[in-house]
């Protein structure tokens, strides 16, 4: 089986890494050159300039989509044309444009597209569900997000201020680049019905991309979600708390716990979670996933359809900043969300 990697950045290389250790040994790798981390892959690797030359001569088995943003879909559509399945990083692209075709083109030729949201193999949340689900605590009243990291120390041997996360024509902004809480709280609740957001231009950084932003998600019934996301916060911050009719949910992904309250203050659950500094192994249990769907033995746990979902829940934020009204959200068309994509939505869910 030979992988296709196009974008050799820090996610590129750490799916190569992961993927390579779970038994995949032969790799083409797409580099235009124009990336700033040099290229030291984990494995032997053939370069090549262009993706159509890559995808003739190597004849993939899958490609993982790594490259910015604002290139995610015409590069997902020349790889699903070629018949090859994706494992599609987060987010799927930074506008809605040519996500119908995608998604058509890809039911037509049965390729498997599997949407990088690693947060979905993160044990907390899967408890968190699974406490939800088992109706101990009750019904989920109101949920509080908090995702706060210093941009300019993410990469440090780059010049931040030209980062993806940090231009629009790549598809930058805080609420594209770090809209995993997006994907989990769906996966947890389900879809919203609207929202209302803000989102901070020119902040401390002096970006041209959103360098805050503020949502308030609502769900069906009385629940709400409010979302925090910034590119200023030292020491980072992502937590979530989960207030319910029987007791509440405390998670600190940093520090790597989680404790769950009945309404007598007695404790349910208390203990530690992986954190940050073990944040590589929901990478392995994804590549480890990815590979099941890639030999059709498991159903991505993050649809195509899923993906979408959280781009158009992003193009509600820019809408609602813009208008400073609530914005109602539309429910998925019937190419973004097929029969097919919806039992495997449920299976992931599960």
């Amino acid at each position: 089986m030979t992988g296709l990697l196009v974008g050799y950045g820090s996610i590129g290389r750490r799916h190569l890494a992961n993927l390579h250790a779970a038994g995949v040994s032969e790799w083409a790798v797409v580099h235009t050159g124009e990336g700033t981390l040099p290229v030291e892959p984990p494995c032997p690797i053939r370069i090549y300039s262009d993706l159509l030359e890559a995808l003739g001569e190597a004849s993939p088995a899958f490609a993982v989509i790594a490259n910015p943003t604002s290139l995610h879909v015409p590069t997902a559509l020349a790889c699903v044309e070629a018949g090859c399945d994706l494992l599609l990083e987060k987010p799927v692209s930074h506008g809605v444009g040519g996500l119908d075709e995608l998604a058509a083109t890809a039911a037509a030729l049965e390729v498997e597209i599997l949407v990088g949201f690693q947060f979905r193999f993160n044990p907390a949340l899967i408890r968190i569900r699974d406490l939800l689900s088992s109706g101990i605590i009750g019904a989920p009243l109101h949920a509080r997000v908090i995702w706060a990291e210093h941009l300019p120390s993410w990469h440090p041997w780059e010049d931040w201020r030209i980062s993806y996360a940090a231009r629009t024509d790549l598809g930058g902004g805080v609420h594209h680049t770090i809209c995993h809480p997006l994907d989990y709280l769906r996966m947890l609740f389900g879809d919203p019905v609207s929202l209302s957001a803000s989102l901070t231009f020119e902040g401390p950084l002096s970006l041209p991309v959103a360098e805050a932003a503020d949502v308030v998600l609502r769900f069906p019934g009385a629940l709400s979600a409010q979302i925090h996301l910034d590119y200023w916060c030292r020491p980072p911050m992502h937590r979530m708390e989960l207030i319910c009719t029987d007791g509440k949910i405390e998670w600190d992904y940093i520090a790597g716990s989680l404790c769950a309250w009945n309404v007598d203050g007695e404790v349910l659950e208390v203990g530690a979670t992986p954190g940050v500094n073990e944040r590589d192994g929901l990478f392995v249990s994804e590549a480890r996933h990815f590979l099941g769907v890639v030999t059709r033995q498991q159903r991505p746990a993050c649809t195509l359809a899923d993906g979408i979902a959280v781009v158009r829940i992003c193009e509600a934020i820019d809408r609602s900043a813009a208008s400073g009204r609530m914005v109602s959200l539309e429910q998925p068309s019937v190419l973004q969300m097929s029969p097919a994509d919806a039992g495997r939505e449920e299976v992931g869910r599960r």
